[in-house]
């Protein structure tokens, strides 16, 4: 079949990777990418709502652990669409400002179904703790490209800002008396509270998320074999620059779990659904536009020969 269908289930959380292209370091600490990564995400979910759980960009790549609201077929879907929506809103804004063309991502994304809340916090905490893992900096607290840190663990407004072009072509665009600026608009980008932490106050969640990261950075720092990279190198690295080394292939497992016990469990269900979307997959290709495919799964694109 190729692709292994995709499967977005209720009540799950799904940790997603993805690369820029040619490892591109387009998301280096860049208080203007920094605000477009904020509000584009903000802008996607009004229009897809998800649970974001977690939001975090690595000089060269993202990280996000990202739910459906609900178990509705529409509500499944936005899983999908607000990233389709969210990396094309940023495509726009950064190529702006970068003055460049182009998608900002090579490779499609990594989706890894969480499968239990030990897995969910600890790829939270890789991911949160990501540029620290890479010598980029010491601390996370000291990262200054996007990260989900300053909002879920100290407390910060996630508001962010962008200028509604709509609105300003329909006020006449280029031949508008009014500034593009006086379009500017702020907006809000929710977190959910990872799973298995709805009980603490916010105050509560964010110390443990300040300790667990203290924790997971000294682990880092005993491991590093040389200095962290400085200021002053970080800003002399260039948007169009990459890294001199080759990338490091790794497999994509299946799910992520705590236990062998809760990945078999994954495992068997995964592939009675898989034998379901099989079978409706080929139904669907031979003509029965009405079949019934698996809640969760995306139907199979239809090719003709012209």
């Amino acid at each position: 079949m190729g692709m292994k269908p995709r499967w977005i289930r209720e009540g799950a959380v799904y940790a997603q990777t993805q690369r820029t292209v040619d490892r591109m370091f387009l998301f280096k600490p860049d208080p203007v990418i920094k605000n477009i990564i904020g509000a584009s995400a903000a802008r996607a979910m009004r229009r897809h709502p998800v649970k974001l759980f977690w939001l975090d960009f690595n000089i060269n790549h993202e990280q996000n652990g990202i739910g459906p609201i609900d178990g509705t077929q529409e509500r499944l879907t936005d899983v999908a669409l607000f990233k389709q929506t969210f990396h094309r809103i940023a495509a726009e804004e950064i190529n702006r400002h970068l003055e460049r063309e182009g998608p900002l991502f090579s490779t499609p994304s990594r989706n890894v179904e969480c499968v239990d809340n030990e897995s969910v916090h600890q790829q939270f905490e890789y991911a949160l703790t990501n540029p620290a893992k890479d010598g980029l900096v010491d601390r996370i607290d000291h990262w200054g490209g996007f990260s989900s840190y300053p909002y879920i663990a100290k407390g910060k407004d996630p508001v962010f800002t962008y200028i509604d072009r709509t609105a300003w072509h329909k006020a006449g665009g280029k031949r508008c008396k009014k500034p593009i600026e006086s379009f500017t608009v702020r907006i809000r980008l929710e977190f959910t509270p990872l799973p298995g932490t709805e009980h603490m106050s916010p105050d509560q969640r964010q110390a443990m998320i300040r300790r667990r990261c203290r924790e997971v950075e000294n682990e880092h720092r005993n491991k590093r074999d040389r200095p962290v990279m400085t200021k002053a190198k970080m800003d002399k690295l260039d948007h169009r620059d990459r890294p001199q080394t080759k990338p490091l292939r790794t497999p994509k497992p299946l799910c992520h779990a705590a236990s062998e016990a809760a990945e078999k469990q994954y495992r068997e269900s995964y592939k009675r659904f898989l034998d379901s979307y099989i079978i409706a997959s080929a139904a669907y290709r031979n003509g029965a536009y009405d079949t019934d495919f698996p809640s969760g799964s995306f139907k199979p694109p239809l090719i003709a020969a012209a």
